[in-house]
């Protein structure tokens, strides 16, 4: 019996032909069957053929957290094969230890990737393990084939299951896993409409413009800054500050906030955030080189409170096996800001924003052990 050792590496190409290849994962409880050797025998070339690929994959995830790693063997059906002479139970038994060897080598390729640090180093490092890997493989199938005689001696075939399925325990299963950041970043932009009240209501039209807004959450608290600017028309003529603002003269205004809130209620397709902080209104000649204007401003501190509504788009079902937990949002905020400068420029502002935003909360990477028991008849290993 004749086993021949086939590593391929990951390319373009390689991915093109595995989507006509018939392959099939390692797996503790799937052991190997006679008929998972679908290729045409081979004349002169021994009773069976075992192919497989042994290999590793690592996947980016957000900055400062450790890139995903996974190694894998898997068995080329449609390449291997047995002859129908030698369609036996101490076959099937040869070849699915081999496939254990090929995983137990796999596990250990895994954790020494691990262990690497995610730099500029780590491709030219994680190339040399996988070398080391296959090497060391090879060898131990050499001595596995020298010491079952090629799979003729049953009871050596019987020391070796037991041998590779120790070293299938005592070589656990790195399961990657995902714990969620404490922290979340968010922005959104989108459109805003300020309906003044009271007093101001009287000078100053509704202001309309853009607003965008950048969200930093801890655990359920929500840190809001949100930079806005807005145009708008002077209704009636007022002094402020011994600065006389003119019928029909044109603004701007500039409105900062910034506020905290808490996430009060959180689904696969809703968020609300009740909020409160601080704003800051500044209100400016929209003609600023106009000489008559020079020194124009008026400046308004207060507080601000408001609730936001997020409607998230997509499917946004928590998923255990993703590197961060995204989504799109059509937010719509409500808030209220008191004006407190001298009358006549003093009531309030309702301002109602519609936008669209996105948010993402990175998870950590982290791996946690499985060790693996085998069951052969009359005894566990």
């Amino acid at each position: 019996m004749r086993f021949l050792l086939t590593v391929l590496l990951i390319c373009p190409l390689f991915a093109q032909a595995q989507e006509r290849i018939d392959t099939l994962h390692w797996s503790a409880t799937r052991r190997l069957k006679l008929s998972d050797f679908h290729g045409e025998p081979q004349p002169g070339q021994g009773i069976s053929e075992f192919y497989y690929q042994l290999g590793y994959d690592v996947q980016p995830t957000p900055i400062r957290s450790r890139p995903v790693i996974d190694a894998f063997c898997l068995m080329f059906r449609n390449l291997s094969w047995v002859v129908e002479s030698a369609r036996t139970e101490q076959t099937l038994l040869y070849n699915q230890i081999l496939f254990d060897l090929v995983e137990v080598h796999a596990r250990r390729m895994k954790i020494k990737l691990i262990e690497l640090k995610a730099d500029r180093h780590f491709k030219d490092q994680a190339k040399q393990i996988e070398y080391q890997t296959n090497a060391e493989l090879t060898a131990q199938v050499n001595r596995f084939r020298s010491e079952t005689n090629g799979g003729s001696s049953f009871q050596a075939l019987e020391r070796w299951q037991q041998k590779v399925a120790q070293q299938l325990y005592d070589t656990p299963t790195m399961v990657t896993t995902y714990h969620q950041s404490d922290v979340g970043l968010g922005v959104f932009l989108g459109g805003s409409a300020i309906q003044p009240t009271g007093g101001i209501s009287r000078t100053l039209n509704p202001p309309t413009g853009l607003v965008y807004s950048f969200d930093v959450v801890f655990r359920q608290y929500v840190l809001l800054l949100q930079p806005s600017l807005y145009s708008a028309t002077i209704r009636e003529s007022f002094t402020q500050s011994d600065k006389t603002w003119n019928e029909h003269m044109k603004v701007n205004a500039i409105l900062f906030e910034a506020g905290l809130g808490s996430i009060i209620h959180e689904s696969p397709r809703h968020r609300v955030i009740p909020y409160v902080g601080y704003s800051l209104l500044n209100v400016l000649p929209r003609d600023r080189n106009d000489e008559r204007y020079k020194g124009y401003s008026l400046v308004n501190h207060a507080p601000v409170a408001g609730l936001i509504w997020d409607f998230k788009l997509g499917s946004n079902e928590r998923n255990p096996n993703r590197a961060a937990d995204a989504f799109w949002f059509i937010r719509a905020k409500l808030s209220y800001t008191p004006v407190l400068t001298a009358k006549p420029f003093s009531g309030g502002l309702l301002n109602l924003q519609v936008g669209l935003g996105g948010f993402s909360r990175p998870r950590r990477v982290d791996y946690e052990p499985e060790r693996t028991t085998l069951t052969f008849p009359g005894r566990m290993l």
